[in-house]
């Protein structure tokens, strides 16, 4: 299945802690996420930052907040889940996620360390 046709129709069940109004105030939410398609692994989160810009967001300090908001970005986990196009993790290896994402990793913004500026940037 292509990244393309993946739907929520198939779903994957979540759990983190989110702020449900501007208090700022976490709680335990569970939530469904879509699942993985082949160039997707799936980890399970053992460490999280949490930086000044998500207290922010949080508190809807910069008023575009949309509730329940999960804050924290930056993680590293355990890959439990590979998808069959990855080549890189296999189950059991330990994994870092950025705050950037979506890069293509392959024009000249890329090579230089510069994703934030990547044109592919999705």
């Amino acid at each position: 299945m292509s990244e393309a046709t993946i739907s929520f129709a198939e779903e994957v069940q979540g759990y983190g802690w989110a702020a449900r109004d501007s208090s700022g105030i976490l709680s335990p939410f569970h939530f469904t996420r879509r699942t993985n398609g082949g160039n997707d692994i799936t980890m399970k989160i053992l460490y999280c930052g949490i930086c000044h810009s998500d207290l922010h967001l949080a508190k809807n300090e910069v008023g575009t907040s949309r509730y329940p908001l999960l804050p924290g970005h930056e993680i590293v986990g355990e890959v439990t889940k590979v998808g069959s196009s990855v080549t890189k993790f296999k189950v059991g290896d330990k994994a870092g996620v950025g705050c950037m994402v979506g890069s293509c990793g392959s024009c000249d913004n890329c090579a230089r360390d510069l994703e934030n500026h990547c044109p592919k940037m999705k």
